[in-house]
């Protein structure tokens, strides 16, 4: 059986990715120096304290670029890239009422990159600025170098010269970041992450701004569009692409100067995630996308020393073209997460295919794994997208670990992974013995490798695999405490 546990290992490997690919209780949240705190409000904006706006990945297409054929709810985009323009126009319009004193885009700010789409995101940010609010924009993945009309890193920065790049005191020649301070004892690390990184050079400039600003009692809070703390354990293994380039290398030395708050966007989900020691710790607060369900933004109300962040979250509920808009986001996301299966599946047929000798040996069919690329894509499709879909929907709502039914599928996964391997043997006539060792094999390679994923994201507690230091986070509505260290 050597060569059935090492296939089961294969096979579970390549489940728990397809899983997870497209995609992460009562909180306690920590100060800086570890010091538990209550969650009690923060009332100090009318006595010196500030508003402030976070947003993310907006992905504004400019309506004359618009094709309504491959953005409609018919297809397979899971974002409401048609009304991206009119969602941002009522945001903004809410923010214009709610008169904040700043408002922060953590990257993202269009689908395609092109200068009309940027444009359009500037023509609206525009009204903010008019009415005396502060603005501040930094680039994401979709914003540089990419679609088919790219925008420079020049054009960028000229076109958002008065979104942040005005208010900047100091410029890394080396990238889109900057420093500023939107307020007196406050400073900003806008961070340029677009390539998924931070150059050593540029990350050292940082530092040495945020060194220079603590020697002046300023608060350093850094904004980037990469996450930069796992929000649940795997996250970097099973979501490279939406993690920094070296989080943990970055994030502690990011610790050592000072740093203890990054706002973050990119993975579209809302989600409170802390790197925590015995004697530190770095809170990453992700905004999911205004155009993906649940289609969120944060208010945050901050106390007159920056010290205390009361973090509440809202939602974009109807638009004049669309009455609902979360339901039909909803409706998107359920219509996408097939294709999710099926494009990671690709990825991972030649490993499956490869391995398919290991049967043989076994005296077992080789056709019970799938004798085509395409018949494993509809497979692994029809078997799973039901658990996926919940565990996607639970994951970008937040607060996991509130939901029984979220704490439930760590199991139902389980069963559903073995049933489908063991309909699958059952179909090939694999003898009763075989059949129930090769399915046992299944049940402990997902305790071993997918349940302590699926633990960690669904309580919604990262760092679970270290159990002194796990953290579990209202993801909603919270409070944060930073020092002043």
């Amino acid at each position: 059986m050597r060569m059935n546990k090492e296939l089961i290992h294969k096979f579970t490997r390549m489940a728990l990715v397809v899983l997870m690919g497209g995609m992460t209780t009562t909180s306690c949240i920590f100060t800086a120096d570890n010091a538990a705190i209550n969650g009690e409000a923060t009332d100090d904006v009318a006595n010196g304290g500030k508003a402030i706006i976070v947003l993310s990945d907006i992905h504004v297409v400019a309506p004359e670029l618009v094709n309504t054929e491959n953005t409609d709810d018919g297809t397979n985009e899971p974002k409401l890239l048609q009304y991206s323009a009119e969602i941002l126009e009522q945001v903004v319009g809410n923010a214009l009422k709610a008169k904040p004193d700043l408002v922060l885009i953590t990257g993202d700010l269009t689908e395609g990159g092109d200068l009309a789409s940027h444009k359009q995101v500037v023509s609206t940010l525009s009204k903010l600025r008019t009415e005396g609010i502060k603005v501040a924009v930094i680039p994401g993945n979709h914003d540089i170098n990419h679609g088919t009309t790219p925008t420079t890193p020049q054009q960028f920065a000229e076109l958002y010269k008065d979104m942040g790049y005005d208010m900047a005191y100091a410029k890394d020649e080396a990238s889109l970041s900057y420093v500023c301070e939107p307020f007196d004892g406050l400073v900003l690390l806008c961070i340029d992450t677009a390539t998924g990184s931070i150059a050593d050079a540029s990350l050292a400039w940082l530092l040495d701004e945020a060194d220079k600003a603590r020697e002046k009692g300023k608060q350093v809070v850094a904004l980037q569009h990469h996450n930069l703390v796992e929000h649940y354990d795997g996250h970097s293994t099973l979501q490279t692409r939406y993690i920094l380039n070296n989080y943990e290398e970055v994030g502690k030395k990011m610790m050592k100067h000072g740093i203890h708050l990054v706002m973050t966007g990119h993975t579209h989900v809302n989600d409170i995630a802390q790197y925590k020691t015995e004697a530190d710790s770095l809170i990453d607060l992700e905004t999911g996308s205004l155009l993906a369900y649940p289609n969120a933004w944060r208010n945050i109300k901050v106390n007159s020393n920056f010290t205390k962040w009361d973090v509440s979250t809202e939602y974009v509920k109807q638009i004049p073209s669309v009455a609902d808009v979360q339901k039909l986001s909803y409706q998107l996301y359920m219509n996408h997460l097939p294709s999710i299966v099926k494009n990671n599946a690709d990825v991972l047929w030649p490993t499956l295919d490869g391995h398919r000798s290991m049967l043989t040996e076994a005296e077992l069919s080789e056709n019970i794994i799938p004798t085509t690329i395409e018949e494993f894509r509809e497979w692994f499709a029809a078997g799973m997208s039901e658990k996926m879909c919940q565990t996607f929907m639970m994951h970008f709502e937040g607060n996991e670990g509130k939901n029984p039914k979220a704490v439930a599928l760590v199991d139902e996964v389980r069963e559903q992974l073995v049933g489908m391997f063991s309909k699958r043997l059952a179909e090939y006539n694999a003898p009763e013995e075989k059949t129930a060792a090769l399915t046992l094999f299944v049940g402990a390679y997902y305790d071993e490798i997918f349940k302590p994923i699926m633990e960690s994201m669904l309580t919604d507690t990262n760092q679970l695999k270290e159990p002194k230091n796990k953290s579990v986070t209202d993801d909603l509505n919270t409070v944060l405490r930073l020092g002043r260290k």
